[in-house]
């Protein structure tokens, strides 16, 4: 009988596990819809195959004297479909998978830890989850195959780009206010899908001479100026915004490998313009989506488990000491903008794919991003029971004229 294998788990795949007791847990969903009815024993071959490639996903999380780890699984992951709420909790207990695959009708879902992977580490599963079923269910001939090997799925770049932070790299904080979001919270989340044509709104995005990122973040913080009363005003609207590192510090890892770029706006007034707003935010991310900048917030976060005395603290310990800094950390930022950029799986199955979306949990309010072909998806999240600030998010771009179509999850 062959010996199975356990995983460390990287900087932040230690962080979020000392989470996992929580009841919202930190879990990505991507969906593939179809153009046909999804066939359930296509779809298991498809996991069975994908897991074959991406073995480190088929595990256990386990609790260790000094950090949690992962252990190989000698049980078959088994689909099965949909019949839990979108990113629902995937932890409970020593035999739970940390990752999700069910389908409903022509949709396709796979759900995932952030113990496990971020967003951009995901797709690749994601990517090679439908193109198996694809092959498999229409027989074509088209050849699956991954982009890196398994020892490269398997680095932990955290570890290998590591340098010691010295104070003199670090940035002072600004200490104005951040504007956080007022309004009724609900014990669920709302989840939102906003599509609009990806051709209409860059080239809206590049009459004001900005990227996506910048233009979409531009225009939220835009939309929540007439929400805010005169004393919030004074306070600053700051946006976090995941960075994938892999293009910055290459690496192939299928891991959690990302930063955080934040961007911070203070109005001057409440009419402040889009112009303004697009330009002090195009400065802010020139400024901070750079290889150094990036690298001194990504030390920091390592130097935590490197400091000796968390090294020999046992696990209980930690785990109080990442949930109090969870707590301070979760409100220090506005909201949070992911980009996951264009998914696309390759001329021989995009024809088989009608429409693709990213979704994740959050205990306040985020907007995942991703397109395909000229499909833009804005996946929303909000724990808000009324959101105004979506709504003028989403009147923004109707009065502009481009289309927007909004699917709404039931919140029981």
């Amino acid at each position: 009988m062959r010996q199975l294998s356990w995983y460390k788990l990287d900087n932040i795949g230690k962080f979020y596990s000392a989470l996992s007791s929580k009841q919202v847990q930190n879990v990505f969903r991507f969906s593939a819809t179809l153009k046909e009815k999804v066939d359930e024993n296509c779809l298991q071959k498809a996991v069975d195959h994908t897991l074959l490639l991406f073995p480190s996903f088929h595990v256990h999380l386990r609790k260790g004297f000094f950090w949690y780890y992962l252990d190989e699984s000698d049980r078959k992951y088994e689909v099965g479909e949909e019949n839990l709420p979108i990113c629902f909790r995937l932890y409970n207990n020593r035999r739970d998978f940390l990752f999700r695959v069910s389908y409903y009708k022509r949709r396709i879902n796979f759900e995932v830890s952030h113990i496990l992977s971020d967003g951009r580490g995901s797709i690749e599963f994601f990517k090679i989850l439908i193109e198996y079923y694809l092959k498999e269910k229409y027989h074509l001939k088209k050849t699956v195959m991954s982009s890196s090997s398994y020892q490269e799925k398997e680095e932990d770049s955290f570890e290998k780009y590591y340098r010691k932070v010295h104070l003199r790299d670090l940035k002072p904080k600004n200490k104005t206010k951040i504007y956080r979001y007022h309004g009724r919270k609900m014990n669920q989340t709302r989840y939102l899908e906003v599509h609009m044509p990806v051709s209409k709104v860059l080239a809206k995005a590049h009459e004001y001479d900005c990227s996506l990122t910048t233009f979409l973040s531009s225009v939220l913080i835009f939309s929540f100026a007439p929400l805010m009363s005169e004393n919030d005003l004074k306070k600053m609207v700051k946006i976090d915004i995941p960075v994938d590192l892999r293009p910055y510090f290459p690496s192939f890892s299928s891991k959690n490998y990302f930063g955080l770029a934040s961007i911070e706006y203070c109005f001057s007034k409440r009419d402040d313009d889009l112009q303004k707003i697009t330009e002090i935010v195009r400065s802010e991310l020139q400024e901070k989506l750079t290889a150094k900048s990036l690298s001194v917030r990504v030390n920091q976060m390592v130097s935590f488990e490197k400091n000796p005395f968390c090294r020999v603290a046992p696990l209980g310990v930690k785990n109080l000491v990442l949930r109090i800094i969870d707590a301070v950390v979760s409100g220090k930022s506005t909201t949070t903008i992911s980009n996951l950029g264009k998914i696309d799986f390759g001329d021989s199955f995009d024809s088989y794919i009608e429409n693709v979306n990213v979704l994740t949990s959050t205990q306040g309010f985020q907007m995942t991003i991703c397109s395909f072909q000229d499909k833009l998806s804005i996946g929303i999240a909000s724990r808000y029971k009324y959101h105004d600030g979506i709504r003028n998010f989403c009147n923004y771009f109707s009065n502009c004229g481009i289309p927007v179509t909004i699917n709404v999850s039931e919140v029981k």
